[in-house]
């Protein structure tokens, strides 16, 4: 009988670090502007905090006009290394999801004189998102319908008359 030996094979940590690099993207037209640059490292790299570091801060130097840029790269390297990947994948997912949705919206009840607000928020400990919704008299909201009706008297006024 044949023994069979099982091995697990680790999936290799990729780290990657987004540091921004001011002035560092050349554009067709040959306008800089600021952009971010993503260094990732890994097994297949150096594979080390030191040397991850040394390369972000020597890219975003040799692409940025700021003479500080990459002595600031290195530093924010030094400090995402240490970030769990999987806590950084969640925080670019919670990002791109309040992206998309407006942060907060606002409707007024005339019958009751109150704001129904509507806005999602991500749990700390778990990182559920979940809607919440609260009802603000116009004193707590700021007298914003008031100014609102302000606002349109003064554009209705300031409207030239034909």
């Amino acid at each position: 009988m044949a023994k069979h030996i099982r091995t697990t094979v680790e999936a290799p940590r990729i780290v990657t670090s987004t540091v921004e690099a001011p002035g560092g993207i050349t554009l067709k037209d040959g306008r800089r502007i600021t952009g971010t640059v993503v260094i990732p490292d890994g097994r297949v790299g150096y594979g080390d905090k030191q040397s991850h570091a040394l390369m972000a801060g020597d890219t975003v130097d040799r692409v940025s006009t700021d003479s500080t840029a990459g002595d600031r790269a290195y530093e924010e390297t030094l400090q995402q290394w240490d970030v769990d990947p999987m806590k950084r994948a969640a925080d670019v997912k919670l990002a791109k999801l309040f992206s998309k949705n407006p942060a907060v919206k606002m409707f007024y009840n005339p019958a009751d004189k109150t704001w129904d607000v509507h806005y999602l928020h991500a749990d700390e400990n778990t990182g559920v998102v979940v809607p919440h919704s609260k009802k603000l008299t116009d004193a707590q909201a700021g007298n914003l319908y008031e100014q609102y009706q302000e606002a349109q008297l003064k554009k209705l006024l300031q409207k030239p008359q034909e």
